[in-house]
């Protein structure tokens, strides 16, 4: 037994002198690799792109499987669909993001190390007494307790990380289309700022005919109020249009990181998803094999599983084994080995696997509420699609017609063969349903986005793209 510590002719003074000075080096060694301090210190103020050309367009950077066929061209316009490329890009919240998720792979790398065996060794010298001899002790523990756990503790980070990178690629994706909903309501809301604005403009001018006319007693007040009023009215249409345009594109700005008086060179994309019962039943089933955040929670429930383990083991009684070897000063040599160990009488750990248990349980149950919401929110957006361009197809059909009407209301009402208020009743209602007609093309747009969305698939563009 004398060999496992020290060796069985050498002085033991000199044994333990050598361990001393053996401990000294490691600890002197272990400082040397240690890290060391640098600041980071904060911005002094924002770091926003006052130009399109500042904003990254490497595509071969993208993790998102269904908008890496999209490729980013300016010089022809950016479609909703390169929009939310450069979203993915260049977004600082997702960048904040991509930061973060180097802390659980720096606890992967904590979790694989194994805790540290620790080496003890001390002299006393007598002061007075019968002996004159110093004592000298040495000692070398380990952590059972540390190593047992090692194992679900690797396991659990490596899921951990997992989910932090499946939370990141989804919250890349979402962002994406956020950004791509957010074009095509500006491109919506500018195509009608235009529209409204024409009219507005032909409205202001019989206004202003009309006025004229009625201040030379060659008109009533009655028609110059209905002129009136459909200026009023054309011209509430084109502003809000023109309010909501400006509103998404600084929210879109502010997605990707620009300054708010950017203004990207958007174009219209004519693609629209096709999607039948078969398509989306096989796109369901195979939602949890595919969409990120639901594997995020599948990964999460891995590392809940890891920690109800390591709950499980560490009720193991025995925690630490030492070794020892001393010297004491009437020359009386000892070696000896210690176990520390806890009696599971009152505790045990049993709260503890019971708590870890109970967290399962939970995640279990959060996944299957987000599986169902998913299941919803795919089915939703379809009915919705359907919905939108239902009623998007008939106004189509009403509102030309309605607005052939107006131009011959016109000259009728300016022949006195109807009165104003039919002349009114009839442009305020051609204006309405044209408006009706922009919003639900808009609801069709931004349904088939959020559908997409869902199903984790790429959008109709992406498809039939090279």
């Amino acid at each position: 037994m004398r060999s496992e510590i020290f060796g069985a002719n050498r002085d033991p003074r000199r044994c333990l002198t050598g361990c001393a000075l053996a401990a000294g080096l490691a600890a002197v060694v272990g400082l040397s690799g240690c890290a060391t301090y640098r600041p980071a210190p904060l911005a002094a103020g924002p770091n926003l792109a006052t130009t399109a050309q500042r904003l990254t367009v490497d595509v071969a950077r993208l993790r998102v499987q269904p908008l890496k066929t999209i490729q980013v061209d300016a010089r022809d316009g950016l479609s909703p669909l390169e929009v939310a490329v450069l979203a993915v890009l260049n977004s600082p919240n997702l960048e904040a993001r991509r930061r973060a998720s180097g802390v659980s792979r720096a606890q992967v790398f904590a979790a694989g190390l194994f805790p540290d065996p620790q080496i003890s060794a001390g002299t006393d010298k007598p002061v007075s007494g019968p002996d004159h001899h110093t004592a000298y002790n040495a000692g070398v523990s380990l952590d059972l307790a540390g190593l047992l756990a090692s194992a679900n503790l690797r396991r659990a980070a490596r899921f951990a990380a997992q989910q932090v990178d499946l939370d990141l690629l989804w919250s890349e994706w979402t962002t994406g289309q956020q950004a791509r909903q957010l074009a095509e309501t500006a491109l919506a809301a500018e195509a009608k700022a235009a529209y409204f604005g024409q009219v507005a403009a032909i409205a202001a001018d019989r206004d202003a005919r009309s006025n004229r006319a009625l201040q030379n007693h060659d008109a009533t007040l009655q028609t110059s109020a209905a002129d009136l009023a459909v200026k009023l009215d054309a011209e509430t249409q084109a502003a809000t249009a023109s309010h909501d345009a400006l509103k998404a594109r600084r929210d879109l700005n502010a997605l990707l990181g620009l300054d708010a008086a950017v203004v990207l060179p958007l174009v219209v994309d004519p693609s629209e998803a096709i999607y039948d019962e078969a398509t989306l039943r096989q796109a369901l089933a195979t939602l949890p094999e595919r969409r990120p955040d639901l594997l995020a929670l599948k990964a999460g429930y891995g590392t809940q599983d890891a920690n109800v383990r390591k709950a499980i083991i560490a009720q193991f009684p025995l925690t630490s084994l030492a070794l020892a070897y001393a010297i004491d000063p009437a020359g009386t040599t000892t070696r000896g080995l210690s176990a520390s160990l806890f009696l599971p009488i009152f505790n045990g750990g049993r709260g503890e696997v019971r708590i870890q248990n109970a967290t399962r349980e939970q995640l279990r149950a959060e996944y299957q509420a987000r599986l169902d919401a998913a299941d919803a929110e795919v089915k939703n957006a379809a009915a919705e699609l359907t919905g939108a361009r239902t009623l998007a197809v008939r106004l189509r059909v009403d509102v030309p017609r309605l607005e052939a009407l107006v131009k011959p209301a016109l000259a009728a009402y300016d022949r006195r063969d109807i009165d104003s208020q039919i002349y009114l009743t009839l442009s305020q209602a051609a204006l309405s349903r044209r408006a009706d007609l922009d919003d639900k093309q808009l609801a069709a747009r931004l349904a088939e986005i959020n559908l997409e969305t869902a199903l984790f698939l790429p959008p109709a563009a992406a498809r039939t793209a090279p």
